[in-house]
């Protein structure tokens, strides 16, 4: 997320939970069990055993998955994005991959923060409510209470962040948003977008600040320097922006309420991409960066680690061509999950289009179950193969007729 602030205590040095914040970060992990540790290149947890049990509905067992991500400052002198991965276990007996970008604003101490203390809320939110969406609305709930009782101590003076996770069961993947990250599943080449970002450009999330006498434009919101309609923190802002009532509860139209959703995956399910606003706000639409993405995927020996850092040079590339000479760009996290492998190419493009030619060049593409009786496969359609002689002689024939014919015309 973009704001007008300057450049912040935090460096470029501030390491992010796992690997560098300069240039490409590196971490190339599968699960080895429900207690969160991982291996470099560790071989995947089981397939799931099927059965569903427990309230969750989930069956017990652990999806297959590998990961990658990476970050770059965006030519600015800080890095405020954060990112963290662990593995879940679940009231099951099965185990979940969580992933999360945490796009913060104004310092990078919220961000860090909401990463920090993700793992160990949301284990405490499962095990008190077993139903994956629920205990992700309490898990961005007691986030945002942490971040407001900082606040209230006078330890964070400033600054919020934006926030998605991601639950990955053998069967779901669930998302909780608040903000303008982005995610997208391919299914077999098809974008299929898993949130919706809480821009200013959305009606429903601009009208709640208009409602209140609150000036909202596309990329502006009245009495602050911050484009984006959900945060964690920013209780600095203060009201009518954004405050608590003597009880806790939430004030003002700078809301932290997470849009909750559950996609359940199959056979044609690839991989999700997730990605701060640093990615999607110049190099769109969605549809394109998948397509380019998975085509890249197949040159890349579907490492998600390698694919995240060609998606992040991308990334520059495309802030570099739209922003003006010296114009700070934005932070980039890009996070790439690998669900399975992506299904063989055709050996040709004939066999792909499943097309024959005849002798006069003609392309045919015949359905089986078109095929007169008799016929076993399209190629019967197209006789016996010919002899060099028998196709002169065909010729031949054929040049007599044209020949008969013009004269015929001839007055």
């Amino acid at each position: 997320m973009k704001a007008a602030d300057g450049p912040a205590s935090s460096s470029a040095s501030d390491p992010a939970p796992g690997g560098s914040q300069n240039g490409l970060g590196c971490s190339h992990a599968t699960p080895a069990g429900a207690n969160g540790a991982t291996s470099e290149r560790g071989a995947s947890p089981p397939p799931p055993t099927g059965g569903a049990d427990g309230d969750s509905g989930e069956p017990v067992g652990a999806p297959e998955f590998t990961v990658g991500w990476a970050q770059s400052p965006g030519n600015r002198p800080y890095q405020d994005d954060r990112c963290v991965e662990f593995t879940l276990g679940l009231p099951t007996g099965g185990a979940a991959l969580v992933w999360a970008v945490a796009d913060g604003h104004h310092q990078h101490h919220v961000s860090e923060l909401v990463c920090e203390e993700l793992e160990e809320t949301l284990r405490a939110a499962v095990e008190e409510q077993p139903d994956l969406e629920e205990a992700l609305r309490v898990t961005i709930q007691r986030l945002d209470d942490t971040v407001f009782a900082r606040h209230n101590q006078g330890l964070l003076a400033t600054g919020g962040t934006t926030l998605i996770v991601h639950v990955l069961t053998a069967t779901h993947v669930y998302t909780a948003n608040v903000g303008d990250c982005k995610s997208v599943l391919s299914s077999r080449g098809a974008c299929i977008e898993l949130n919706t970002c809480h821009n200013p450009i959305v009606p429903s999330e601009r009208e709640r600040f208009q409602a209140v006498g609150i000036y909202c434009s596309a990329d502006h919101i009245g009495g602050s320097d911050i484009n984006v309609c959900r945060t964690l923190g920013d209780y600095d802002l203060g009201m009518p922006l954004k405050g608590r009532d003597a009880e806790g509860r939430q004030l003002g139209p700078l809301i932290s309420e997470p849009e909750i959703c559950c996609v359940p995956l199959d056979e044609l399910s690839e991989f999700v991409i997730t990605a701060s606003d640093g990615l999607w706000d110049y190099y769109s639409p969605e549809s394109s960066v998948l397509s380019d993405t998975r085509r890249q995927m197949r040159r890349l020996d579907e490492d998600p680690q390698q694919v995240a850092e060609w998606l992040l040079e991308q990334a520059l590339v495309h802030q570099r061509r739209t922003l003006h000479s010296g114009t700070p760009g934005d932070n980039i996290t890009i996070m790439v999950v690998r669900l399975r492998s992506l299904p063989p190419l055709p050996r040709t493009s004939a066999s792909r289009l499943n097309l024959l030619s005849r002798g006069s060049g003609e392309l045919i593409s015949p359905k089986l179950a078109d095929l007169p009786e008799g016929i076993q496969s399209p190629s019967d359609l197209l006789g016996p193969e010919q002899t060099p002689e028998q196709r002169q002689q065909q010729l031949s024939r054929q040049a007599s007729q044209q020949e008969a014919l013009l004269r015929q015309a001839r007055p």
